[in-house]
């Protein structure tokens, strides 16, 4: 016989397991959140520890020895997520000045570094929530598989077996069941325990931090007494702000240049050395005429340390995340080579991509400067592979191939790889401080085209440079980068040039001028002095470049 059962008990069991077996699920959620551990994330090349907390209404650095107001709040749990974060304090704002001096536009505009600490709470937050939901979810979904497959099983039993099965089970039953009821009230009790926790801060400003990056933010203990004396806390600039302001406005002034149809729009820059604020432009330019993609030949920091790296993130953040084909230079090493592609761009290898049906090759400098390690001269990228193999490489692979264009570091290293005359529209190049721009060059080589001539590209100092010492703050000297429009496949000269460029140029009053697009085959000297645009004639056209 089956043992008796006290009216309604068995109705209110099976509705306390269907709430339990709502609410578990999410109280996992909860309590993943919760007990995970922080995330990791680099900056400047220090890793630095993520950690959501629920109920925080601050954010707080160190421990919180740096508190800020800045949090989340989800509005369906009426629920705020704060953000514990910690990193190595001697390694953030390291004591040698030199080092220091690099990190100083980092924290003039750390708006990029901010972007990623919130992206990686966000996500966080999702994964550990979602891994939380799903395993408490397949918990319960277990169990009532479990409990659906013993009714079939002792339904498929005569009735008086099947009492012996139950009767023989009971305490078993009884224990388990206890178990796990104690188990999902215990998970739902700290998941209540968790949800209601408050820890509500008002932020006291510092009146230390005024004017500077972290204005509005409350500092604690020996902090306190710490930070005033550095020197990296210097006032913050607003240079960089009124140049995106003006950029903006400057390229509004030019629609043509926003990419229109099939066209490939990309942006070319070289020669940061540590200019942030530059790397900010570059990447709202791209941006705000919907590049295609960044076009970056090198040069990006000056000693190639991994606390320069910031950069990288600061070009990703303000051009929305457009790709990047990236030709390391001499200062570019391997620390920063490796950040970048960490940072998913496409480092240049020495072979053929196709980019939106334009053929591009993009090719690393073979040598790489040792000032990272405050010594002299160069060494070699690879040991087998010097200046004259890659540039004998680099034509090899061009009249192989017959990429649209080439893009690599030195103007050295450009104008034989130009001479040979595989590319189709242009090589691209820098590492002069002098802007020069697009030069017709004579073919020599008959043997790989019929074409007499073609065309190199070479652009000047983006960080506004005209000496080799490193300078990341506000500019000194115009600092230029172009806008390169190329038709893919549209050799027909009835539709015009295939391919044209403008010229940003950042000068150091803030102002910004953008010239509309000029053909490639127009030297931008001489569009400077035919005074078409209206523009002076900048000094700097007559800086000689690099050797």
């Amino acid at each position: 016989m089956r043992t008796p059962v006290i009216p309604g008990a068995r109705f209110a069991l099976r509705i306390a397991m269907v709430v339990l077996s709502v609410t578990f699920p999410f109280g996992c959620a909860l309590l993943a959140l919760s007990y995970s551990p922080p995330s990791h994330i680099e900056v400047a090349g220090q890793t630095v520890s993520v950690k959501p907390v629920l109920g925080q209404d601050t954010s707080r650095l160190l421990g919180g020895a740096l508190v800020r107001p800045d949090h989340a709040h989800i509005d369906l749990l009426d629920l705020d997520v704060g953000v514990d974060v910690d990193a190595d304090w001697n390694r953030l704002i390291p004591s040698d000045k030199r080092t220091r001096a690099y990190l100083t536009a980092l924290w003039d505009d750390p708006t990029p570094q901010i972007g990623r600490l919130q992206q990686a709470a966000r996500r966080h937050v999702v994964i550990w929530s979602g891994a939380g939901f799903l395993a408490g979810l397949l918990v319960v979904v277990a169990t009532w598989s479990g409990l659906a497959y013993r009714r079939r099983r002792l339904r498929s039993y005569p009735a008086e077996e099947a009492d012996v099965v139950r009767r023989h089970n009971r305490r078993l039953r009884a224990s388990l069941a206890v178990v796990a009821v104690a188990g999902v009230l215990a998970v739902d009790v700290l998941a209540v325990r968790i949800y209601e926790h408050q820890d509500h801060h008002t932020v006291i400003s510092s009146p230390v931090f005024a004017g500077t990056s972290l204005e509005g933010t409350e500092v604690n203990g020996l902090a306190a007494e710490v930070l005033p004396f550095l020197s990296i806390l210097r006032p913050r600039s607003t240079f960089y702000d009124t140049v995106a302001d003006n950029l903006e406005r400057a390229l509004a002034a030019r629609p043509s240049l926003k990419r229109d149809g099939d066209e490939v729009v990309l942006v070319l820059a070289e020669d940061f050395e540590d200019v942030n604020g530059m790397a900010r432009q570059v990447g709202l330019a791209a941006d705000l005429v919907d590049a295609s993609f960044l076009a970056l030949t090198g040069d990006l920091t000056f000693a190639g340390l991994a606390v320069e790296t910031y950069i990288i993130d600061t070009v990703d953040y303000y051009s929305d995340h457009r790709p990047v084909y990236f030709a390391p230079g001499l200062h570019d090493t391997n620390v920063v080579v490796e950040a970048a592609a960490a940072r998913g761009w496409h480092v240049a290898d020495g072979t053929t991509v196709d980019v939106d049906g334009l053929g591009l090759l993009a090719v690393p400098d073979p040598r790489i400067s040792t000032v990272g390690g405050f010594g002299t001269g160069t060494v070699l990228r690879d040991p087998d592979v010097d200046v004259d193999r890659t540039i004998a490489d680099t034509i090899d692979e061009a009249c192989a191939e017959q990429p649209d264009l080439v893009i690599l570091h030195d103007h050295l290293l450009g104008r034989p790889i130009a001479e040979a005359g595989c590319q189709d529209v242009a090589v691209l190049d820098g590492r002069s401080y002098r802007f020069v721009g697009p030069q017709e060059v004579p073919v020599t080589s008959t043997s790989t085209t019929t074409a007499e001539t073609t065309v190199e590209f070479t652009g000047g100092s983006t960080g506004g440079h005209v000496t080799t010492v490193p300078d990341p703050g506000s500019i000194k000297n115009p600092a230029r980068f172009s806008i390169i429009t190329v038709q893919p496949d549209s050799s027909d000269s009835s539709d015009g040039p295939r391919a044209t460029y403008a010229v940003v140029t950042v000068q150091p009053d803030a102002t910004v001028t953008v010239t509309p697009e000029i053909s490639l085959d127009v030297p931008y000297a001489e569009f400077v002095d035919s005074g078409r645009t209206g523009l002076t004639p900048e000094s700097d056209l007559l800086q000689p470049g690099r050797p």
